[in-house]
């Protein structure tokens, strides 16, 4: 079971206190900040204590590299302002290495890949695949620009997106008929969801890197190559130990595809 704790200054706090914005040095707590409203990537157990596959992941590289890491539940939509302005040094929930990110930001080496895909319920007529979702108002995690492109280019410029900041919150719109269907990684929706028996994907979960992109990694601020560079040693590590497949099976039940 994960040893963090959500603390109890919250991130409107947090945020208003501008810190230092250069990367923790090696004898500093690293500041790791990880939006706990995905399951099972993170989420909050009823004791109150972070639970999931990032948070095992950060947990076992932080003990690999001997780091004192302070992990925050931060909200996605204040997470990267938590980046920038210093509260964190560190991005904790796993994102897509897009080209816009990489301009803008570090990342870790690649931890694994996914595909995407479309949710609908059990019931939908599938047969005509992504096509019958054209012209349909579509929900997607808000502000998370690689689904909003990869929506745009498959079903049409003109596509009504709809953003939500958890994944329950678009499906309970998914439920009530106001969106056609739910896009999102294949992981979250084949574990949360078509697991459950109530769901199904629209079509086969695409992972064209013209839309996947590089992969899932964390996120750091320009010029944190040496913060970057004791995370990937880690990463290495308990990649090579097979703690990462070890993860993949118990959170989605499948060895994750690493770099």
């Amino acid at each position: 079971m994960s040893k963090f704790k959500i603390p109890s200054t919250v991130l409107a706090a947090a945020v208003a206190s501008v810190a230092s914005v250069s990367a923790a040095s090696a004898d500093e707590p690293i500041k790791i900040g990880i939006d706990a409203a995905y399951k099972p990537y993170a989420y909050v157990e009823a004791s109150g204590e972070l639970a999931g596959f990032e948070i095992d992941l950060i947990e076992a590289v932080c003990a690999e590299i001997k780091a004192q890491c302070e992990l925050s539940n931060v909200p996605w939509d204040g997470i990267f302002t938590a980046l920038e302005t210093g509260t964190i040094d560190m991005i904790g929930t796993t994102v897509t290495k897009s080209p816009a990110r990489l301009e803008k930001y570090d990342a870790s080496r690649t931890i694994y890949r996914v595909g995407y895909g479309f949710l609908v319920p059990e019931g939908s007529d599938t047969a005509a695949g992504l096509d019958a979702l054209k012209g349909q108002p579509i929900g997607t995690i808000v502000g998370t620009q690689a689904y909003y492109d990869y929506i745009f280019a498959v079903l049409g410029a003109d596509t009504d997106i709809r953003g939500y900041d958890t994944a329950d919150a678009a499906v309970l719109d998914l439920d009530a008929g106001r969106i056609a269907a739910f896009m999102s990684d294949n992981l979250q929706l084949e574990q949360q969801y078509v697991a459950s028996g109530d769901y199904k994907l629209a079509a086969e979960a695409t992972f064209d890197p013209q839309y996947t992109g590089e992969g899932r990694a964390w996120i750091f601020r320009k010029g944190s190559d040496e913060l970057v560079g004791r995370i990937d040693a880690g990463l290495v590590a308990v990649t090579e130990a097979g703690i990462v497949d070890e993860l993949g099976l118990k959170y989605f039940n499948t060895e994750l595809e690493t770099e």
